[in-house]
């Protein structure tokens, strides 16, 4: 797809090595009119581009000018993306390389071409323009993931840290992309699997994979082994959903995320495989918020820690959000399903809006699978509405349906007990504290109100 020097056409040879003396002379103007034509008649030359964006940068003010830019240019919206490319090079790019709308647009175009390293440089020159926007390097750097370019990524994650030792995010993204690098750098798994693939080495490799109990050296050899196969084809769904489950099996979350997404672009009507990917989605999100809550408790003295604490607040807002919108589609596309319905009232719950919460609740409390886990947490939306009898009743009838004293039922019969307490029920309030203490003496702060009750 890339075009080369070499391949230039006599016209254009002529305008590039003109151009190129030009910018040794420093004639940056000069430049760009000559190496401008190339780009916009051959948009896959990549190594002009990046030469005519030099110029431009000098030209306009020595490489560090940028701006946000007035809004987003028209010619972003035009059907043909090479098209709406050219006319980012004509209109915008002369004056303004990096303008921060446009690149981004050129970014999503280049997407939409298939065409990661012209997506690279669109953010490598925002980066460019803003040596300290770490959130585009973030970016960047999930995007040389993405394209099975750990090297770069790695760098592009060390650049972060360097800028704010305290990313969490940037030191796990370096440590997970040198292991990456490491894979493919070695060629582990590009060997012998190619030439074994002729005796169905991959339908094995399959068989291994849904294999329970494997060891850790197992599930990374097989990592390896599909990493190989997918360098050698990165459109087999096969490889790609493996990669996804062998990244999620050994906690690497935000490599599997990637690798699931990527799945979904090549079976984006895969049910499974969309709730499956929404799933690690927001285990990748959890994590995240683990690790900023983590942060801030871990530094409450940080002269930025009420920045901290309100980006904090409102990453859990968008991440309640955005498992509400989700359990809502997939409600939509089943409606009967009362495992869908109970997922969209814990998201409810969890958003704090719990009057939404109960009648999603109330539904999936028909299906027996998720029958208690539905009714202990339609009694906690009640106690949330201070209605306690409601939910005294709900706790009530889920402890009698369970025989067994497991960690469930403590559960249910440690929020009977607090519920009992608030509304004056000393007797049955020790009475299901008793039955736990009977059965898991450690279990909570138990043992204290029990044996102080007989003080």
């Amino acid at each position: 797809m890339i075009v080369t020097a070499s391949e230039l056409q006599p016209k254009h040879q002529n305008l590039w090595k003109r151009g190129q003396l030009s910018i040794e002379q420093k004639n940056w103007d000069y430049a760009v009119s000559l190496l401008l034509p190339i780009v916009k008649d051959l948009p896959y030359f990549l190594e002009g581009r990046k030469w005519l964006r030099l110029a431009e940068g000098e030209a306009s003010g020595g490489g560090r000018k940028f701006s946000f830019g007035g809004g987003m240019f028209k010619g972003g919206s035009k059907k043909d993306p090479l098209e709406a490319i050219a006319e980012l090079e004509e209109n915008v790019f002369q004056k303004d390389p990096y303008n921060v709308s446009a690149n981004q647009q050129l970014y999503d175009l280049a997407l939409k071409l298939e065409f990661p390293e012209l997506a690279a440089f669109a953010l490598e020159t925002i980066c460019k323009g803003q040596p300290t926007n770490t959130k585009v390097m973030h970016t960047l750097a999930e995007h040389f993931m993405t394209h099975d370019e750990p090297g770069k990524a790695s760098a592009v994650y060390a650049e972060i840290r360097k800028l704010d030792p305290r990313d969490l995010n940037a030191a796990k993204g370096e440590k997970d992309a040198a292991a990456r690098n490491s894979i493919k750098t070695q060629g582990w798994g590009t060997g012998n699997i190619k030439d074994s693939q002729k005796d169905n080495a991959e339908a094995n490799l399959l068989d291994l994979l849904g294999k329970q109990g494997r060891t850790l050296e197992q599930t990374e050899s097989l990592l390896a082994h599909f990493t190989g196969l997918y360098n050698q084809d990165q459109t087999n769904i096969n490889y790609v959903k493996s990669m996804a489950q062998l990244y999620e099996e050994l906690e690497q979350t935000d490599n599997a995320l990637s690798f699931y997404e990527y799945a979904l672009t090549l079976n984006p009507g895969d049910v499974a495989l969309q709730r499956r990917t929404e799933l690690i989605r927001e285990k990748a999100q959890d994590v995240y918020i683990q690790q900023m809550a983590a942060h801030i408790e871990a530094h409450p003295d940080a002269p930025d820690i009420e920045e901290k604490r309100a980006e904090l607040a409102e990453v859990k807002k968008q991440r309640s959000l955005g498992a509400i919108n989700e359990s809502k589609a997939r409600v939509e596309r089943n409606p009967t399903d009362k495992a869908v319905r109970f997922d969209l009232g814990q998201a409810y719950f969890n958003a704090g809006m719990f009057t939404e919460a109960i009648p999603e609740l109330q539904q999936a409390k028909s299906n027996p699978n998720i029958r208690i886990k539905a009714i202990l947490m339609l009694g906690r939306c009640f106690e949330k509405k201070n209605m306690n009898d409601l939910a005294h009743s709900a706790f009530a009838e889920a402890s009698k349906e369970l025989a067994i004293m497991d960690n469930t039922k403590k559960e249910i019969l440690y929020e009977l007990a607090l519920v009992s307490e608030k509304m004056g029920k000393q007797d049955q309030y020790l009475e299901a504290l008793k039955e736990i203490y009977n059965a898991d003496y450690g279990y909570r702060d138990v043992a204290k109100r029990v044996e102080s009750s007989y003080n």
